[in-house]
């Protein structure tokens, strides 16, 4: 039962932990170093608020050179839980609403797949060990952040190699 002031609630979790929120087909791409949850849960009525901050260290490959590296990720968080409808999925409809509450069952509410799903949303679409990443060169595989290479800067495609010699007559 949470008190009427509500429930502050300070955690700290590993990779070990994150990768219990997903089946082997879910496992996300990265690996989490530490995620530190610091969130206030409170009561009106049947519905449960919960208002909280996530930090978090993850661990993935760099999306253009392919070296490991660690980015932060980390913001305030807001969730709605109402309890849960007796309607089976096929007979309930969704609205614009719906889409920012979740729904709980009995007297206990498990705060792991609300924080595991918060570190997928506030994790960058692409990861970048620096912002001025160079990446690979497409031709010989050299991380041109560590040397330069020496490929030609521009390889025709042989593709194309026809059109080479194509010419335009003008009217």
């Amino acid at each position: 039962m949470l008190p009427e002031e509500g429930l502050r609630l300070d955690f700290s979790e590993g990779d070990e932990w994150f990768r219990k929120c997903f089946t082997k087909e879910e496992l996300p791409d990265f690996s989490l170093e530490e995620a530190n949850v610091n969130c206030l849960i409170s009561r009106s009525g049947d519905t449960i608020y919960i208002r909280g901050t996530l930090s978090a260290n993850i661990i993935q490959e760099c999306d253009r050179c392919l070296e490991l590296t660690t980015i932060s990720i980390g913001e305030d968080f807001t969730y709605t839980l109402v309890p849960e409808k007796e309607e089976t999925s096929e007979e309930m409809e969704l609205f614009a609403e719906d889409l920012e509450k979740g729904y709980y069952h009995g007297d206990f509410i498990d705060l792991a797949p609300i924080v595991c799903e918060q570190i997928i949303l506030q994790t960058p679409m692409k990861i970048l060990c620096v912002e001025n990443c160079r990446g690979l060169c497409p031709h010989c595989g050299t991380n041109l952040n560590k040397g330069k290479c020496d490929c030609r800067l521009f390889i025709p495609d042989s593709r194309l190699a026809a059109l080479k010699d194509f010419k335009i007559k003008k009217t």
